[in-house]
């Protein structure tokens, strides 16, 4: 699996954790937070790493 194929998967992976976390205990809770966070994270990797090469060229 390449470098992207394997953040897209880890984006949607946490974005189906962050789902279910907000389902289950609140979209205000501190571990829906957390999910968000690290979805934010990721995103901003990939947006880095992928779309602003792309942008560039």
């Amino acid at each position: 699996m390449d470098e992207v194929s394997e953040i897209q998967k880890a984006i949607e992976i946490k974005r189906s954790e962050l789902n279910q976390a907000g389902d289950k205990y609140g979209h205000c809770s501190d571990l829906v937070l957390r999910k968000s966070q690290e979805l934010d994270d990721l995103l901003n990797v990939y947006n880095k790493k992928f779309v602003k090469n792309r942008a560039a060229e």
